[in-house]
């Protein structure tokens, strides 16, 4: 009799906790588990009608934890590492890539050097920072972890991101509280870190086109430098089928005057060839961006970080869908509820960036890029813009105009008399629109 009484005041007792999770998230509260970093949660009365009925319930909220004094409390340290990545993510920057003063990695090298204790007090690693600059709950949104999946897709144990809850009816987000870091700076934030994992920088290295990704061998793999050429990063010794046998170099110096001069022949044509017309309009709207004012560059970004993340709760509502959590015609009928919800706030996210509106396109400085004192009128000669450019306002020009170069290999070794015929060898795909995002600063799609 004991032990049924201990079993089911056991049960009583995990369906009450259930029950109070249950409405806590129902209320927009907490529903527990371990807090964010920066942040702590604190008791609040909340008065709802349930089935006709006032209720009022104790929930709790999330704030940011007091500050002190000295600055050593974690909702400044937050923003402190925040704002380090706001001062240097549009900053020049000329070393390797992961050590960008913006980057995560270079974020978590900060923390530890200057011995500021992780959640469990020990050193801080990369992916920790991650998830504590993705966390939603930092921007005052209410929002719940997804995991990884193994490879049969079942969910793991390990954290892939969060999922921000959404009022059912608006599709806003749900607030959970009070924000540490105001929501479009934290759009903004997230556009900035999921934009590290998947584009090149255009800042690093010394060498003009292997730091922006755009420099390929003929069997697609990025061409390094070393010494005075560009190489295949293809290690020695791999042979894969239908590909180059042996390496693949070129004479870097040859490659950089030979993309030079197709960029300024685009140029120097400008007004006479309609063939580079739209070239011009691509590298016009990259030119733009690349000088757009911060404020407007905000908000736009605010918007697309948003737009992002809205896309990212309609995939995994697909997810879900594929494993089943809506089978049945109630889960059919709320899997059609969720999905109208989602897409009716993507297009009204649409609608906003379309009141935004799209890039200002600025005249193109043609004449100073092609200036040059050369007395042949060489546009890469001696007192040229290209000869007096430093690397960083070269790169600037080829990442406008260029979207791919593409090295063959050599039909043979050049022996004693070397030729590099990087004519021949040396393919320039010119800039052209990207669907997307063409679409989206013209007006007004995400």
């Amino acid at each position: 009799m004991r032990l049924e009484a201990a079993h089911r005041s056991s049960k009583e007792k995990s369906e009450v906790i259930i029950g109070a999770k249950r409405n806590a998230k129902q209320f927009g509260g907490w529903a527990g588990g371990a807090l964010p970093y920066g942040m702590e949660s604190y008791p609040h009365p909340e008065t709802r009608v349930l089935d006709g009925k006032p209720v009022t319930i104790i929930i709790r909220l999330l704030r940011p934890v007091p500050r002190l004094p000295d600055g050593s409390d974690q909702s400044t340290i937050i923003l402190r590492m925040v704002d380090r990545i706001f001062e240097f993510k549009s900053k020049p920057w000329r070393g390797k890539r992961n050590a960008h003063p913006a980057s995560v990695s270079a974020i978590t090298t900060w923390l530890n050097e200057n011995e500021i204790p992780s959640q469990n007090g020990g050193h801080w690693r990369t992916p920790t920072t991650k998830r504590v600059l993705t966390d939603p709950r930092l921007a005052g949104f209410a929002a719940e972890p997804f995991y990884r999946k193994d490879k049969d897709g079942y969910p793991t144990r390990t954290l892939a991101g969060y999922k921000i809850l959404r009022d059912p009816e608006t599709g806003e987000p749900i607030t959970i509280g009070e924000a540490l870091i105001p929501p479009p700076r934290w759009f903004e934030l997230q556009e900035w870190l999921d934009g590290r994992s998947r584009e090149p920088s255009l800042t690093r290295g010394e060498r003009l086109l292997t730091a922006m990704g755009k420099l390929k061998c003929e069997c697609a793999r990025p061409m390094t430098g070393s010494p005075g050429i560009y190489k295949c990063s293809r290690p020695s010794g791999v042979v894969e089928p239908d590909q180059h046998v042996g390496g693949n170099t070129i004479n870097e110096k040859e490659v950089d005057e030979h993309v030079a001069r197709k960029i300024m022949a685009v140029l120097v044509t400008a007004e006479d060839d309609p063939e580079t017309l739209d070239i011009l309009a691509e590298a016009t709207r990259r030119f733009a961006k690349h000088n757009e004012v911060p404020e407007m560059r905000s908000e736009r970004a605010a918007l697309l970080g948003e737009s992002v993340e809205t896309k990212k709760s309609i995939g995994r509502l697909y997810d879900d869908l594929d494993l089943g959590i809506y089978e049945g015609a109630i889960g059919r009928a709320r899997f059609l509820q969720d999905k109208e919800v989602l897409e009716e706030r993507l297009a009204g996210i649409e609608r906003r960036i379309g009141e935004v509106g799209g890039l200002e396109l600025p005249v193109l400085p043609i004449a100073e890029w092609t200036y040059t004192e050369a007395p042949d009128g060489d546009p890469l000669g001696e007192g040229s813009w290209w000869k007096k450019a430093d690397v960083a306002d070269r790169r600037m020009l080829v990442s406008l105009f260029v979207d791919e170069i593409r090295v063959t290999k050599a039909a043979g070794r050049g022996g004693s008399n070397r030729v590099c015929q990087v004519e021949k060898r040396v393919s320039v795909r010119m800039a052209q629109a990207q669907r997307e995002e063409a679409e989206l600063d013209v007006v007004q799609a995400a």
